[in-house]
């Protein structure tokens, strides 16, 4: 470090993790505000289309099977996008304390979201939950970014046609989430050093090798 620096300034080597940190806290309050926007007008339209449903469906009794037809696919369309709108809003609120989930309940929430990745590389991913319920105690966000990161950095070292499987289970006391994929990561990914950092910071740890386990104390 240069004589003249600031002792707070950071180091060479901690920029780009800040940069990028920075980048993701604005795209988060970007996707909130965003989501948010898009909504309301969504709600509005839910309500205006099955106010046009009702009318339909009293004036022309007879011959209304067509029309319904259409809005009914309309109205499975405005559904999905309202359900990924509240999974994206759920996963951009800001952060609680600790509090009392599960392992299976906190993979099934970001769950979607990763398919729907997986799908855009034609990876198929999968839940394989253990037989004993996980419970423990923790903040949300962090514990989902933790899942979030190990599985899409499977996804990224994996090839099309290959299957990502998500499986949950329980030794020497401690909740295990185990991603496994049939790809070679790299090593000390950015993904899977985050995961880490957010890991340990939840009394957890990353074990990496051909498959990426994480493991935290569960809740007596």
């Amino acid at each position: 470090m240069s004589p003249y620096a600031s002792p707070d300034a950071p180091r060479e080597n901690e920029a780009p993790l800040l940069i990028r940190a920075n980048k993701l806290d604005l795209i988060e309050r970007l996707a909130d505000d965003l989501a948010h926007e898009i909504k309301n007008p969504l709600h509005s339209m839910v309500i205006n289309l099955e106010v046009l449903k009702r009318r339909i469906t009293n004036q022309l009794p007879d011959g209304s099977s067509d029309v319904l037809r259409y809005i009914g696919v309309l109205n499975s369309e405005l559904e999905r996008v309202n359900h990924r709108i509240e999974l994206l809003l759920r996963l951009a609120r800001p952060a609680r304390g600790s509090e009392s989930t599960t392992v299976n309940e906190l993979i099934e929430e970001v769950l979607e979201l990763l398919q729907l990745e997986g799908r855009h590389h034609n990876v198929s991913v999968q839940f394989e939950p253990g037989p004993d319920v996980l419970r423990v105690s923790v903040p949300r966000e962090p514990m989902r970014q933790v899942i979030l990161n190990l599985v899409l950095d499977t996804v990224d070292a994996s090839d099309a046609g290959d299957t990502v499987v998500i499986r949950t289970g329980r030794e020497a006391g401690r909740a295990q989430v185990m991603v496994a994929g049939a790809g070679s990561r790299e090593s000390d990914g950015v993904l899977v050093t985050a995961a880490r950092a957010l890991g340990e910071s939840l009394g957890g740890d990353v074990q990496e090798g051909a498959t990426l386990v994480f493991s935290l104390p569960m809740r007596g």
